[in-house]
């Protein structure tokens, strides 16, 4: 068998993921600069930009890197850094809670992908993408079940598929509003990188019931996701809810795929799966918008509690204008993106 490699993979896929990452992170990063100034000491704040940094580049190597290995250790360190960003505020009870209930779910799904790559690794003797795609071709039917439903398991607990989404509208709330727009807008869809990316690229689809099952799992949780987010009076746990219910969308795109792929209709495949991506791209852009709208009003108002909020127009303009934006977007009402992503889906 061959060795191991440690090189980068810059094939259109990660450039589209890279793209996302930093079109979210950079605007994200200079609201930091007024969102932190005046609420936590000039150490802390220092201590903040670091973890967002490193953050930020995890995000970047996961979806560059080309060693399975390689790929585990970075998701760790992910996973790890956006933990001490939802505790960021220690002080808060809400936050220590939220945090421990992210890092049990999240090492639960890391679990359960680690044990998928040493099962890619026994067939094929190496951590390397291109070797395990190979490998995979005569792996048996049994064998490919088993190693796509852990993948389902670990990528679904990071995208927050219902009902492995339990963390997710505790972690974003609690989390400082700049990085719940990052956490939201691209951590989680790391994990529909990570699904095309193994399950499709290196496993392949030959198999009706792996779409059907994808299809199955968005339809749940677009159901679930908007009857919770409709239920909400927190502003920012109603927007990690709506996160449930777009992850859904987006994975309507990618299971639909999955589905014209098992019967070999290649074309509606790929039209699938641009539509998913083109949804990831504008949930990313408008759900980004609006946590940091939301943490702009919650660093007026001091509260989160939407029944005690009123009259913000008069007082806060520019950011009622871009609120009423990404609402209008997450709310598919043409012309906005969000209408066009869901239409075509």
């Amino acid at each position: 068998m061959e060795n191991s490699t440690f090189g980068f993979l810059m094939d259109p896929l990660s450039l589209f993921f890279l793209f996302v990452i930093l079109l979210v992170s950079a605007p994200s990063a200079v609201y930091s600069f007024g969102y932190l100034k005046g609420g936590y000491s000039s150490g802390k704040i220092t201590l903040s930009w670091l973890l967002l940094f490193v953050f930020v580049l995890s995000m970047a190597l996961l979806v560059t890197v080309g060693n399975a290995f390689i790929f585990l250790i970075v998701w760790e360190i992910m996973s790890l850094v956006s933990y001490f960003l939802v505790v960021f505020d220690s002080t808060h009870e809400k936050s220590i809670q939220a945090g421990m209930i992210y890092i049990i779910m999240t090492h639960i799904g890391t679990a359960f992908l680690a044990a998928a790559f040493m099962l890619l690794y026994s067939h094929s003797g190496s951590f390397d993408f291109l070797v395990m795609r190979t490998a995979c071709r005569a792996m048996p039917f049994q064998m490919k079940n088993i190693i796509f439903l852990l993948f389902l398991i670990g990528f679904g607990t990071k995208a927050g598929i219902v009902p492995l989404h339990v963390w997710l509208p505790y972690a974003h709330p609690q989390a400082p509003s700049h990085i719940s727009s990052i956490m939201s807008g691209v951590m989680i869809k790391t994990a529909i990188y990570g699904i095309i990316r193994f399950v499709i690229f290196i496993l392949g689809v030959d198999v009706l019931w792996w779409g059907a099952a994808i299809l199955i799992l968005a339809l749940v949780s677009c159901l679930v996701g908007v009857i919770y987010a409709l239920m909400e009076q927190d502003i920012k746990r109603l927007l990690a809810y709506s996160s449930v219910e777009n992850i859904g969308i987006i994975l309507l795109g990618v299971g639909l795929s999955m589905v014209f792929l098992s019967v070999r209709l290649y074309s509606l495949a790929v039209f699938s799966l641009i539509a998913g991506l083109y949804h990831l791209v504008n949930h990313a852009i408008f759900k980004g918008l609006l946590f940091l709208c939301a943490g702009s009003v919650y660093k007026a108002a001091k509260t989160r509690d939407m029944e005690k909020l009123g009259g913000l127009i008069k007082k806060m303009p520019q950011t009622a204008a871009c609120f009423l934006l990404g609402a209008m977007a997450v709310s598919a009402i043409p012309p906005l993106n969000g209408f066009v992503s869901e239409w075509l889906i």
